[in-house]
Protein backbone atom coordinates (compact mmCIF):
# COMPACT_ATOMS: atom_id res chain seq x y z
CA UNK A 1 0.00 0.00 0.00
CA UNK A 2 1.50 3.49 -1.28
CA UNK A 3 1.61 7.02 0.66
CA UNK A 4 -2.08 8.48 0.45
CA UNK A 5 -2.04 11.21 -2.13
CA UNK A 6 -5.47 12.92 -0.67
CA UNK A 7 -5.82 14.34 2.90
CA UNK A 8 -9.36 14.46 3.25
CA UNK A 9 -9.52 17.49 5.81
CA UNK A 10 -7.22 19.62 3.82
CA UNK A 11 -8.65 18.93 0.40
CA UNK A 12 -8.83 22.28 -1.85
CA UNK A 13 -8.59 23.79 -4.83
CA UNK A 14 -4.49 23.79 -5.54
CA UNK A 15 -3.45 22.16 -2.60
CA UNK A 16 -0.45 19.57 -2.82
CA UNK A 17 -2.85 16.85 -3.76
CA UNK A 18 -5.17 18.85 -6.36
CA UNK A 19 -1.94 19.93 -8.42
CA UNK A 20 -0.56 16.34 -8.09
CA UNK A 21 -3.65 15.19 -9.78
CA UNK A 22 -3.56 17.55 -12.18
CA UNK A 23 0.53 16.56 -13.08
CA UNK A 24 -0.81 13.37 -13.63
CA UNK A 25 -3.45 13.80 -16.36
CA UNK A 26 -1.23 16.41 -17.96
CA UNK A 27 1.87 13.80 -18.04
CA UNK A 28 -0.40 11.63 -19.65
CA UNK A 29 -1.93 14.06 -22.66
CA UNK A 30 -5.50 15.07 -20.78
CA UNK A 31 -5.20 18.52 -20.12
CA UNK A 32 -7.41 19.65 -16.76
CA UNK A 33 -8.95 22.88 -17.75
CA UNK A 34 -10.93 23.39 -14.56
CA UNK A 35 -11.32 21.82 -10.87
CA UNK A 36 -13.62 21.86 -8.13
CA UNK A 37 -13.85 20.31 -5.27
CA UNK A 38 -16.80 20.51 -2.86
CA UNK A 39 -16.56 21.47 0.49
CA UNK A 40 -20.14 19.14 1.85
CA UNK A 41 -19.11 16.22 2.91
CA UNK A 42 -21.45 13.54 1.27
CA UNK A 43 -22.36 9.77 2.06
CA UNK A 44 -23.37 6.95 0.00
CA UNK A 45 -23.92 3.09 0.47
CA UNK A 46 -22.50 4.16 4.12
CA UNK A 47 -19.04 5.63 2.75
CA UNK A 48 -18.73 9.46 3.74
CA UNK A 49 -16.84 11.52 0.73
CA UNK A 50 -15.75 14.89 -0.24
CA UNK A 51 -16.57 14.42 -4.61
CA UNK A 52 -13.18 16.87 -6.61
CA UNK A 53 -14.31 17.80 -10.03
CA UNK A 54 -12.01 17.81 -13.14
CA UNK A 55 -13.32 18.80 -16.76
CA UNK A 56 -11.18 18.16 -19.28
CA UNK A 57 -10.16 19.64 -22.55
CA UNK A 58 -12.50 17.71 -24.57
CA UNK A 59 -15.28 18.62 -22.15
CA UNK A 60 -15.45 15.64 -20.54
CA UNK A 61 -15.86 15.77 -16.51
CA UNK A 62 -14.28 13.25 -14.02
CA UNK A 63 -15.75 13.14 -10.28
CA UNK A 64 -13.30 11.64 -7.80
CA UNK A 65 -14.69 10.57 -4.69
CA UNK A 66 -12.63 10.09 -1.94
CA UNK A 67 -13.18 8.88 1.45
CA UNK A 68 -12.18 9.94 4.86
CA UNK A 69 -8.93 7.49 5.09
CA UNK A 70 -7.80 9.69 1.81
CA UNK A 71 -8.41 6.58 -0.99
CA UNK A 72 -10.78 7.01 -4.08
CA UNK A 73 -13.58 4.80 -3.75
CA UNK A 74 -15.55 5.81 -6.54
CA UNK A 75 -15.02 7.54 -9.83
CA UNK A 76 -17.70 9.07 -12.05
CA UNK A 77 -17.10 9.93 -16.30
CA UNK A 78 -19.74 11.89 -17.62
CA UNK A 79 -21.62 11.34 -14.56
CA UNK A 80 -21.54 7.83 -15.58
CA UNK A 81 -19.49 5.43 -12.73
CA UNK A 82 -16.62 3.84 -13.81
CA UNK A 83 -14.99 0.44 -11.52
CA UNK A 84 -11.30 1.18 -10.78
CA UNK A 85 -9.24 -1.45 -9.90
CA UNK A 86 -6.23 0.08 -7.77
CA UNK A 87 -7.89 2.25 -5.15
CA UNK A 88 -4.98 0.95 -2.68
CA UNK A 89 -2.43 2.98 -5.39
CA UNK A 90 -3.79 6.80 -6.70
CA UNK A 91 -1.06 7.27 -9.12
CA UNK A 92 -1.97 4.17 -10.83
CA UNK A 93 -5.85 4.70 -10.36
CA UNK A 94 -5.26 8.25 -11.79
CA UNK A 95 -3.71 6.57 -14.70
CA UNK A 96 -6.63 4.20 -14.80
CA UNK A 97 -9.35 6.69 -14.87
CA UNK A 98 -7.02 8.50 -17.95
CA UNK A 99 -6.96 5.01 -19.59
CA UNK A 100 -11.06 5.10 -18.96
CA UNK A 101 -11.10 8.98 -20.32
CA UNK A 102 -9.57 8.36 -23.46
CA UNK A 103 -10.97 5.04 -24.37
CA UNK A 104 -14.38 6.92 -24.76
CA UNK A 105 -13.02 9.84 -25.63
CA UNK A 106 -14.40 9.07 -29.35
CA UNK A 107 -18.04 8.32 -28.15
CA UNK A 108 -18.06 11.22 -26.02
CA UNK A 109 -17.79 13.66 -29.20
CA UNK A 110 -19.85 12.04 -31.73
CA UNK A 111 -22.81 12.21 -28.31
CA UNK A 112 -21.52 16.06 -28.34
CA UNK A 113 -22.32 16.20 -31.92
CA UNK A 114 -25.04 15.08 -32.05
CA UNK A 115 -26.80 17.59 -29.37
CA UNK A 116 -25.21 20.57 -31.15
CA UNK A 117 -27.12 19.94 -34.33
CA UNK A 118 -30.32 20.14 -32.70
CA UNK A 119 -32.45 23.53 -33.05
CA UNK A 120 -34.20 25.11 -30.37
CA UNK A 121 -37.73 25.48 -30.80
CA UNK A 122 -37.54 28.61 -30.27
CA UNK A 123 -35.41 29.31 -32.90
CA UNK A 124 -37.52 29.97 -36.87
CA UNK A 125 -35.47 29.14 -39.89
CA UNK A 126 -35.89 30.46 -43.32
CA UNK A 127 -36.68 27.39 -45.25
CA UNK A 128 -40.46 28.34 -46.04
CA UNK A 129 -39.46 31.65 -47.23
CA UNK A 130 -36.73 29.71 -49.02
CA UNK A 131 -38.93 27.57 -50.79
CA UNK A 132 -41.08 30.33 -52.08
CA UNK A 133 -38.14 31.96 -53.36
CA UNK A 134 -36.76 29.16 -54.85
CA UNK A 135 -39.87 27.73 -56.51
CA UNK A 136 -40.18 31.82 -58.12
CA UNK A 137 -36.89 31.53 -59.31
CA UNK A 138 -37.52 28.39 -60.84
CA UNK A 139 -40.87 28.86 -62.78
CA UNK A 140 -39.07 32.02 -64.60
CA UNK A 141 -35.77 29.44 -65.53
CA UNK A 142 -38.62 27.74 -66.80
CA UNK A 143 -40.05 30.43 -69.01
CA UNK A 144 -36.46 31.64 -69.72
CA UNK A 145 -35.76 28.26 -71.34
CA UNK A 146 -38.75 28.20 -72.89
CA UNK A 147 -38.27 31.51 -74.60
CA UNK A 148 -34.83 30.34 -75.64
CA UNK A 149 -36.17 27.37 -77.10
CA UNK A 150 -38.74 29.21 -78.93
CA UNK A 151 -36.01 31.39 -80.18
CA UNK A 152 -34.12 28.42 -81.48
CA UNK A 153 -36.47 27.10 -83.71
CA UNK A 154 -37.56 30.35 -85.16
CA UNK A 155 -34.02 30.64 -86.02
CA UNK A 156 -33.98 27.30 -87.71
CA UNK A 157 -36.64 27.80 -89.61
Amino acid sequence: MTKQLFSFEDMAVGDKASRAVMKLFSKNHSTVVSQSIDTKIKRSSGISYREMSLTLGDSQVVALRIKSSGDIFQVSLNKKLIPIKNQDDQSAAVIEIINAVNAGRTKFQKKLAALAAKLPTAIKTAAPKMLVTLTARRDELISAIADVEAEIEALAA
